[in-house]
């Protein structure tokens, strides 16, 4: 079983980087010719790429609970973050979107200038002060331009089973903008485990959970509260019997 999931992460990350090679060239030829709505577009495919072929070879599929939580105006998304996979889908999912990712991700050549593609907020990690203020200030602007803003309050990929304090700046810029956070969980990290090869069969679940309020609440209150919902949701998931929504 394990050399079988071995084999087929590896089939999959050759069609990863082929996919990123292939579609990347065409996207660059086109995006001066876009506006930013049609560029993000463009991400949106190419992650609906991936996610299909994460299926066909690996047999990773996708369940999502909680749709109907998605409120129509733009939000702060709050996430766990275990793998490359909800970078990906998460934006898909809640399109028109905005991310925070640290500035290293953009250097990669071809897969960097996808991640361009979909606008999002690129922060340096090493300077923390300065990186806080540009989710403040620049999280606020795509929130004014009708897009929500997702971030992954662990800061870095955690493994399934382990827990991170989170930073506050998902909470921080809600409060901020006087706008909601959207809780979200999922258990991709036993599926497409950060930092290995296999890949494994299953069925990832995503949990929408529902809009909170920032009205009325500290940053570091609404952060802890926000904490604890993932922590405990999470938990749920990795569970052998997934209790009913």
């Amino acid at each position: 079983m394990v050399v079988m999931n071995s084999l087929r992460g590896l089939i999959f990350n050759i069609c990863y980087v082929l996919s990123v090679i292939l579609l990347s060239v065409p996207f660059m030829l086109m995006a001066p010719f876009l506006n930013i709505f049609h560029r993000a577009k463009l991400f949106v495919f190419w992650s609906s790429v991936v996610q299909k072929l994460l299926e066909w070879i690996c047999g990773v599929r996708v369940k999502i609970i909680g749709v109907e939580n998605i409120p129509q105006q733009p939000v702060v998304v709050v996430s766990n973050h275990q793998s490359t996979w909800e970078t990906l889908a998460l934006y898909r999912m809640l399109f028109p979107l905005s991310t925070v990712l640290k500035k290293e991700l953009t250097y990669i050549p071809l897969f960097g200038w996808l991640l361009l593609m979909a606008k999002p907020i690129v922060i340096d990690r090493k300077k923390k002060a300065t990186a806080m203020k540009e989710i403040l200030r620049q999280g606020k602007q795509r929130l004014e331009e009708g897009l929500s803003v997702l971030i992954f309050p662990e800061g870095t990929r955690v493994p399934p089973h382990e827990t991170k304090d989170h930073l506050p700046g998902g909470a921080l810029l809600a409060v901020k903008a006087g706008c909601q956070v959207l809780p979200i969980v999922h258990n991709a990290g036993l599926h497409w485990p950060a930092h290995k090869l296999a890949k494994v069969p299953g069925e990832i679940i995503v949990k929408i959970g529902k809009p909170v309020s920032a009205a009325g609440r500290s940053a570091k209150e609404l952060n802890h509260s926000l904490e604890q919902w993932l922590n405990r949701e999470k938990s749920e998931l990795l569970q052998p019997d997934i209790p009913p929504d």
